[in-house]
């Protein structure tokens, strides 16, 4: 799962997690992940700390809301992977050590391929879903299927040879499609 226009509602490069806002529907939506036995794994691009907008700490409690409000759907995470890497230059307060090219900023697959080391993911049967065009280059380059959202601001403008195997309003509708594609019954 993507987070940012997948899960919340984008609001530029999300820094403070009192401005984390999720889509309705989210958490009913990943319980019925949890449910079927079902890994709900997040990966995502977080530039704000290369850019120095946001710290590790600031990401680890954006994340820890995220996590508390899933909570309150019965609902939870298995993991979050991020990457805070950002490869361009000329940022007030960026940190250079993290300004570079690395194998974990979507679209490539770094972060995807640990998550499926770790939980020992068949890659044939899984699917990566997003609102923009680096998640469906992501999910090709990963080996994943991919559903392309249309709840983030570039949802619908995709310009890459990386086409979704599905497109959902949202998703809460991408998930349930995807249960039925493997035949397991929406809790």
């Amino acid at each position: 799962l993507d987070r940012d226009g997948t899960l919340n509602v984008e609001k530029g490069h999300l820094a403070r997690p009192e401005d984390l806002e999720l889509f309705p529907g989210t958490g009913a939506a990943i319980r019925q992940l949890n449910r079927a036995g079902i890994p709900a794994i997040v990966i995502t691009n977080q530039p704000v700390i290369a850019r120095g907008e946001a710290d590790f700490a600031d990401v680890d409690a954006i994340h820890r809301r995220l996590e508390n409000i899933l909570a309150q759907d019965g609902a939870f995470l298995d993991a979050i992977f991020y990457c805070p890497h950002h490869p361009d230059k000329g940022f007030a307060g960026e940190r250079p050590e993290l300004k570079i090219v690395c194998d974990c900023r979507k679209p490539a697959s770094g972060l995807i391929d640990q998550a499926c080391e770790l939980f020992n993911i068949d890659r044939a049967n899984s699917w990566l879903i997003g609102d923009h065009e680096r998640d469906m280059e992501c999910a090709a380059n990963a080996r994943l299927k991919s559903v392309l959202v249309q709840t983030g601001p570039s949802a619908g403008s995709l310009k890459s040879a990386a086409q979704p195997n599905l497109t959902a309003p949202d998703v809460a509708t991408a998930i349930t499609e995807i249960l039925k594609r493997l035949d397991l019954a929406a809790s």
